[in-house]
């Protein structure tokens, strides 16, 4: 009687470790699945910044260039009027996207993201 007796208790006793130690996995898979979702959001928001920052790149850089272009001298020969000067606009705006998408810029770009990633 007393062996039945011992085994219920160590059958118990099992049983209730095994109820705490699936707990505890429960509870860690649970922290592991939070720590998860927080990693994919933080690997999102600084996908999200890095785009943001490129467009800040490409704007920096669109600037820059049509200030750059107003210092060359007009061609009277050649001058398009209007529809060049539209022409011209839209080439700039083209052209510093792509260098802002390239990362010509590649130092301003890091800077800006480091700067958003901690704020």
């Amino acid at each position: 009687m007393n062996n039945n007796l011992a085994r219920q208790q160590l059958d118990m006793q099992k049983n209730n470790l095994d109820e705490n130690q699936i707990k505890k996995l429960k509870a860690n898979l649970k922290n592991k699945a939070t720590k998860t979702n927080n990693i994919e959001q933080k690997k999102e928001n600084i996908k999200e910044i890095e785009k943001e920052a490129e467009k800040f790149t490409a704007i920096f850089l669109e600037k820059m260039f049509s200030s750059m272009k107003k210092t060359l001298p007009e061609e009277k020969m050649f001058d398009g009027g209007y529809a060049e000067d539209v022409f011209s606009d839209m080439l700039t705006k083209e052209y510093s996207q792509m260098a802002g998408k390239q990362g010509i810029l590649g130092e301003l770009n890091r800077a800006l993201v480091n700067q958003l990633k901690d704020s």
